[in-house]
């Protein structure tokens, strides 16, 4: 049976449109004289509308005939199966893979009628689809049907020329799997590597040396080795992460690039998968960043903002999500990166409106890197309490090994805001929580070193004059690292030395980092 959180659950993720289609034509082909399914429905979308959590109660206060309340568990779960039917129906006709799953099941229903003309014809319909839509899976499931049916419907000689045909076709078609089936393996293997290290981003030299060593699949050397689509979309994001890993900037904007025109010069394909193409705008506007092309930048975001305009039969709740995590990291790493504070207060501004509607439905590893790049965006305009208020909601996940990286960086910046507030109290506890955090890490590098080194002398600091003569021994010992191949990568996602800069000169943070932006 179905629980109530289950079924609210998926009346949330429903759209507008989904939602006045069972309302107005799937309910017709329910019995339900008295209303009271649409009622039940209704009193969820309600609660939904209102952002409130499922109120058992409020939804018995409403009106209901007969003895609907008393066997309220069987309704839920007839409810929940009739509106996925209802999803069904209402998707069949605007994604390629639903349709030809129709005609297919079509097909087989006039094919056991013994109807094998029209059952062909159906079959012939859904091969052209899946052909150009390359669904090898079911054009290897039609191809099978359509030998059924010659089985039966021809002579001898001519099916066992045409077995042979479509045999091939089937060869072929493995052929492109396999293919495919490499590419993803490639794929998994780097995401899975990439994750262990916090932020996805190698830190080691013994590190790369293995990242670098999947590369050398001849799989990823040429586009040629590509056999189809989605095999050439995945050539173009493995190069592209090995090259941002790398710090690569220039090489991974071009191959973000091709990765987006392979969509945009197939724009049939984005019916097949729009989270792709949603997926390879946000790497576009990643190294735009990086490559400091904040004009393309903009014309990129508002590219991935109009998607649920432009595509509107074909976008899910989980793209609705990504493109607001998308758009919401990508923009304050943009004003980030440019010292904008009225761009990132702006951001911020945007991100809060939308966070209730979406909070909960982002991933916790992308939940940990946007509080965190909330918690950036206040840092360097110090403004302490939002910091705090950010990195709260990070430590309040629990433990979890998911973007360790931010969830460092994150403890030193709670103690770096519990030391300009004055709060006493509550730092003795944030050192003794970032020390501890850095020191249990499986992987300790050279910049964490350095931070867990200092955190260790603070315990014993007596005055001022002492805090500032540590941090200057510990500025010092950071600014001989910057340049390390291997501790860019921290310094890329938390940079502390503006802050011991301005602590230091006794001037504003966003004023000396303003003044890097103009002289770089």
């Amino acid at each position: 049976m179905r629980s109530s959180d289950e079924i609210y659950q998926l009346i949330s993720s429903m759209s507008d449109k989904e939602k006045r289609f069972f309302r107005k034509k799937y309910t017709l082909f329910v019995s339900d004289d008295d209303g009271n399914y649409i009622n039940f429905f209704d009193g969820i979308v309600k609660q939904v509308s209102e952002g409130t959590e499922y109120d058992e109660k409020k939804i018995k206060s409403g009106s209901y005939s007969g003895k609907f309340l008393k066997n309220l568990s069987f309704h839920k779960n007839y409810l929940y199966n009739i509106i996925l039917n209802s999803l069904a129906l209402y998707h069949r006709d605007s994604r390629d893979k639903y349709a030809v799953r129709d005609l297919i099941t079509q097909a087989e229903i006039l094919s056991d009628k013994m109807l094998y003309d029209q059952s062909m014809k159906l079959l012939q319909k859904a091969k052209k689809i899946a052909s150009e839509k390359e669904l090898s899976n079911s054009l290897y499931e039609i191809i099978y049907n359509e030998r059924t049916i010659f089985k039966y419907t021809v002579s001898a000689e001519e099916y066992s020329l045409k077995f042979e045909d479509l045999l091939k076709e089937q060869h072929e078609i493995l052929d492109t799997q396999k293919n495919l089936l490499d590419y993803y393996l490639l794929n998994e293997k780097t995401g899975i590597f990439l994750r262990t290290f916090g932020s996805g981003k190698v830190r080691g030299e013994e590190d790369l040396r293995d990242f670098e060593k999947m590369f050398e699949d001849p799989l990823l050397k040429n586009i040629e080795n590509a056999g189809s689509f989605l095999s050439r979309y995945i050539f173009y994001n493995l190069n592209l992460q090995l090259h941002l890993t790398k710090q690569n900037y220039e090489n991974a904007y071009e191959y973000a690039l091709n990765a987006v025109k392979l969509w945009e010069d197939n724009p049939e394909k984005i019916a097949g998968k729009p989270d792709n193409y949603i997926f390879s705008l946000y790497n576009l506007m990643n190294t735009q960043v990086r490559t400091h092309r904040i004009s393309e930048f903009e014309i990129t975001k508002l590219k991935l903002r109009n998607i649920p305009e432009r595509f509107p039969d074909i976008i899910t709740e989980a793209n609705r999500v990504f493109i607001f995590y998308s758009i919401s990291v990508m923009n304050l790493s943009a004003y980030l990166e440019s010292i904008d504070p009225a761009k990132l207060i702006s951001a911020e501004t945007e991100v809060r409106k939308e966070l209730k509607l979406y909070e909960e439905k982002i991933t916790v590893y992308q939940r940990i890197i946007l509080y965190y790049f909330l918690s950036t965006s206040n840092f360097i305009q110090e403004d302490f309490e939002k910091c705090i208020y950010w990195n709260g909601k990070i430590f309040s996940l629990g433990k979890t090994d998911l973007s360790e990286d931010y969830q460092c960086y994150a403890r030193i910046i709670q103690l770096i805001a519990y030391y300009e507030l004055g709060y006493i109290d509550s730092l003795e506890y944030a050192l003794k929580s970032a020390y501890h955090f850095i020191s249990k890490r499986k992987r300790v590098y050279k910049y964490e070193n350095i931070i867990r080194k200092y955190l260790r002398s603070s315990f014993r600091i007596r005055n001022n004059i002492e805090l500032e003569y540590m941090l200057g021994e510990m500025l010092h010992e950071l600014k001989e690292i910057i340049t390390d191949e291997f501790e860019k990568n921290a310094f890329d996602a938390f940079n502390i030395i503006p802050w011991l800069e301005s602590r230091l000169k006794k001037i504003p943070m966003i004023r000396l980092l303003k003044e890097k932006v103009r002289s770089s």
